[in-house]
């Protein structure tokens, strides 16, 4: 059954930032990073009823030192794994049509909160 929209948050670890993880490592480092921050996301997705979906937005809040634009690592993380893993055919700009990050000081020290924003969503069977 299909319902037309539904929101899924999930706590993720803090992910690297973007002036580090793109600051002279060398791609099989970054690799290894990509790989351990999507486990943290399978892990927390394995947590409720597995979906797909038609479309997506995300939209994360995060409370640590990084800049609003360092923080962007967890929303491309989050989008690849959501791709990578079948929860949505891919993440170009028909499915995946917005993102947003936002400093939240409420939140407890280094976590970031993802709100999966899921269009024409659906549990799989």
């Amino acid at each position: 059954m299909q319902i037309e929209y539904n929101e899924v948050t999930i706590v993720l670890p803090k992910p690297p930032s973007l002036n580090k993880w793109y600051s002279g490592k060398h791609w099989a480092v970054r690799k290894k990073q990509k790989e351990t921050y999507c486990e943290a996301i399978k892990s927390q997705l394995q947590t409720i009823d597995s979906f797909t979906m038609d479309r997506f937005a995300i939209d994360v809040q995060y409370n640590c030192r990084y800049d609003v634009d360092n923080a962007i690592t967890c929303v491309k993380f989050l989008a690849d794994y959501l791709r990578g893993d079948d929860y949505v055919i891919d993440d170009n700009t028909k499915y995946f049509f917005s993102q947003s990050t936002t400093f939240n000081p409420e939140l407890k020290k280094d976590e970031f909160k993802a709100t999966i924003k899921c269009y024409g969503y659906s549990i799989r069977e």
